[in-house]
């Protein structure tokens, strides 16, 4: 840094001290404002949102969905082991208890064995098949082959085969079209069934809805959790109830003006962005520690007063500050080219959180250190004296041998980093949240009771009027789906539940005055006696007008592996090709296997697709701050080697230990490289400092082990506990995601105070002093030919 420089930074840090008071007021109507505005910041609850705009697995998702209505599905599940008494009983019960959930705001349909038996009633009313007084309940009849059809028909959608699990379809209005919101409906679903036995509520919106609601309770409760385990660590290791509230007011208004951002750009919180408090938190805590200990070093060695010595620290942390806001931002900014939107514009969101962090550190410290005369300085840390003695031993053994250190580092991450060859990727979406949660237990009753709650859908391009040449064809396609297995899951059926229209129709064929009827006069029948499943089956397209299609359900089981569900996936989807290879253009797809189960299954694949190129982008971006920071090549690649081997080793560590990646992967190498850079950029400011006035390579790396290398130590502990706080949640990507980006800031320590030194030693050897010692020779070589020439031309 020249004397300019100096001068200049050091006169910004006398007016910053100077105008604390006028910053303060500043900081308040920032702080009002943004209190006001930040309610207009509104949560996306949405799972298409963590797909890329072009995915062709959203589309098809999209496309039935507008086919079909974007009418959502969610089953009321419960036991009734008088559910198949002869009397009745039970199924009486379920009659009442299907009219009671059809009578809910925005439920526009239900199905249940109550409608399968009111149905048959009327197809038996409908044929003059009967003679004399009624049956009341004919589907409980065993000798009645229609009702025996019927029930195994939809056995494992509207019973169980235990034949005492009821399941109650209810349909909901599309969400557009909705009077409330959805989650008002499922809790109102919920009331009503609390006291059915072993009642469950599940369902795709169930799922959606209760996910988002642990996030945003989590989002409140971990901010409070992550805060306060920092702020204590600042407490414990400083002693000072000052520099306890200081970063917590930092922290307070910038996530209000980031909140106030988003409200304002229209930007939503989502599934990602829920622990943008704590990261916002990590990034104050981790910027206050360094001023903290060097306000101390001011005051305590150098015996300055207060405002003497909260000038010098802003001027000698401000270059640092900045730059570690800089590539900290830059590391956020590289995960903008996401193709998923949620994450892109959760970088948006911390970089300008981060932006915020830096301005209300210079808004806020310069007046909340110097206000009053209570607690004016923070104290020594406790263990003070071993961490220095532990730091100076390493730095010592490091400058010895280098090339030892250097190699048992590179072989141990060669090690690790081969593991990155076994990761595999989670794709059970119900592994994301703890297992003893309500959803889970939810999901986990509807797999035993059930046979499954991965929900699947093929749709079908069908004829405008339905004839039974195309009822033969998708007969033939259902008896193929149920024939499906695959070799990676013992061969067992893949599908447990396979029902379309076709099934429904071949039974009520099998009375001879129905079967005389065409299929589509037997399918307007049942659209009559069954509206909501006949609408679900068969519709037009609403923006074309005569094109037709048909829908076939499947069920299968959602606790799969990742392998087995791409498998069974790819084996519908070439089932379908060969049952109806007019349909297979791939430019103009007519038929399609999508549904629930098919966006879960590759969600995490979705989120994790982004992860090299931000990681890639990171390192580009955080090495343009370095070099417009620092004017060297050499020391952009000593600076991100140290924050890169982390990432590597963890992820390897991941792949040896046979943890599988969920979406709580998707961002840690952007995060942990933005965030575990800011103890490499406060190591390298000091180390030229350090180096521009004169001191050898080693006696830099000596001084900056002992000064920068304690700040770090205990930025690191508060980065450390702030994102294991996040470990608490009950979703499990959020525990991943704590659990990794602490250990990677683990990591970086480790690197900043053994790798970072090394490759210094090793490749920064005295360069200055060299350049100078050459300067000086040159200029005494020189100056006497000058004077010579200058002699004889005279």
């Amino acid at each position: 840094m020249s004397p300019t420089e100096n001068v200049t930074i050091e006169t910004i840090a006398k007016w910053l001290v100077a105008s604390r008071w006028s910053l303060l007021i500043v900081a308040i109507c920032l702080a009002a404002g943004a209190w006001l505005l930040k309610g207009r910041a509104e949560f996306d609850n949405s799972i298409e949102g963590m797909f890329a705009f072009d995915d062709v697995r959203l589309a098809d998702y999209q496309r039935l969905k507008q086919i079909f209505g974007g009418v959502e599905i969610v089953m009321v599940v419960y036991d009734d082991p008088e559910l198949f008494a002869e009397d009745g009983v039970g199924l009486k019960r379920l009659t009442e208890r299907s009219k009671q959930l059809s009578n809910v705001k925005d439920v526009i349909g239900v199905l249940s064995l109550a409608e399968i038996n009111e149905a048959l009633k009327k197809i038996y009313a409908l044929g003059n098949l009967i003679t004399g007084q009624a049956d009341d309940h004919p589907v409980l009849n065993p000798n009645d082959t229609l009702a025996v059809q019927f029930l195994d028909t939809f056995k494992n959608y509207t019973h169980g085969e235990d034949r005492r699990t009821v399941a109650i379809v209810c349909l909901l209005a599309q969400r557009e079209a909705a009077a409330r919101p959805r989650f008002q409906v499922i809790d109102e679903l919920r009331e009503i069934s609390r006291d059915w036995s072993a009642s469950q509520v599940t369902g795709e919106p169930v799922l959606v809805e209760d996910g988002f609601r642990f996030l945003r309770r989590d989002a409140k409760l971990l901010d409070r959790r992550c805060l306060g385990l920092m702020a204590l660590v600042i407490l414990v290791c400083f002693r000072s109830l000052r520099w306890f509230l200081i970063p917590v007011a930092i922290i307070q208004l910038s996530m209000w003006m980031t909140l106030a951002l988003l409200g304002i750009m229209g930007w939503r919180l989502t599934m990602v962005s829920s622990m943008l408090s704590a990261i916002l938190a990590v990034i104050s805590v981790a910027t206050v520690v360094h001023i903290i200990v060097r306000y101390r070093e001011s005051r305590v060695v150098k015996g300055n007063d207060r405002e003497t010595a909260l000038i010098h620290t802003l001027a000698s942390m401000m270059l640092p500050v900045t730059w570690t806001c800089l590539t900290t931002a830059a590391g956020f900014l590289a995960l903008t080219i996401a193709k998923v939107e949620p994450i892109a514009d959760f970088g948006w969101m911390m970089v300008f959180g981060c932006i915020f962090v830096w301005l209300n550190v210079f808004l806020l410290i310069p007046a909340l250190a110097l206000a009053g005369d209570w607690d004016t300085d923070p104290q020594a840390t406790w263990g003070e004296g071993w961490l220095e003695r532990i730091l100076g031993i390493s730095s010592e053994f490091i400058i010895r041998h280098p090339v030892k250190v250097g190699v048992v580092v590179l072989t141990g991450l060669a090690v690790l980093g081969f593991g990155m060859t076994r990761l595999k990727v989670e794709t059970d979406f119900t592994r994301n949240f703890r297992q003893d949660s309500q959803i889970v237990r939810a999901y986990s009753f509807v797999e035993q009771r059930l046979g499954g709650a991965g929900v699947l859908d093929i749709v079908i391009r069908a004829p405008e009027k339905l004839n039974s040449d195309f009822l033969e064809r998708i007969d033939r396609l259902q008896d193929s789906l149920r024939g499906l297995t695959l070799p990676s899951d013992s061969g067992v059926p893949a599908l447990t539940h396979v029902v379309s229209f076709a099934d429904a129709d071949r039974i009520v064929r099998s009375k001879p005055v129905l079967a005389m009827l065409t299929p589509e006069i037997r399918f307007r029948a049942m659209a009559e006696v069954m509206p909501g499943f006949a609408a679900q089956m068969r519709t037009m397209n609403p923006d074309r007008f005569g094109q037709h299609y048909f829908r076939i359900m499947l069920r299968t089981r959602q606790q799969k592996s990742a392998e087995v569900q791409m498998e069974l996936i790819d084996g519908i989807r070439s089932t379908v090709q060969r049952a109806f290879p007019e349909q297979g253009n791939e430019k103009t797809p007519e038929s399609m296997t999508t549904g629930f189960f098919v966006l879960l299954s590759s969600l995490v694949e979705s989120v994790l697709a982004d992860q090299n190129r931000t990681f890639v982008a990171a390192c580009i971006f955080i090495g343009i701050v370095i070099l417009v920071a620092y004017r060297s090549l050499l020391l952009v690649i000593i600076a991100l080697l140290p924050n890169i081997l982390p990432i590597i080793g963890l992820l390897g560590l991941l792949g040896w230990l046979g943890i599988r990646m969920n979406m709580g992967a998707a961002m840690i190498a952007a995060v942990s490289m933005g965030l575990s850079i800011d103890g490499t950029i406060h190591y390298l400011t000091l180390y030229r400092l350090n180096k521009s006035h004169g001191m050898s390579t080693p006696e830099s790396i000596r001084r900056v082990q002992f000064r920068t290398g304690r700040a770090v130590t205990y930025s690191t502990i508060a980065l450390v506990l702030g994102f294991g706080s996040l470990c608490f949640s009950e979703f499990i990507p959020t525990v991943f995601f704590g659990g990794l980006v602490g250990l990677s800031m683990l990591g970086g320590l480790l690197a900043n105070l053994i790798v970072l030194p090394v490759l210094l030693t090793l490749f920064d050897r005295d360069r200055q002093a060299n350049k100078r010692r050459k300067h000086d020779r040159t200029y005494r070589t020189q100056k006497p030919r000058k004077s010579t020439r200058r002699e004889t031309g005279s």
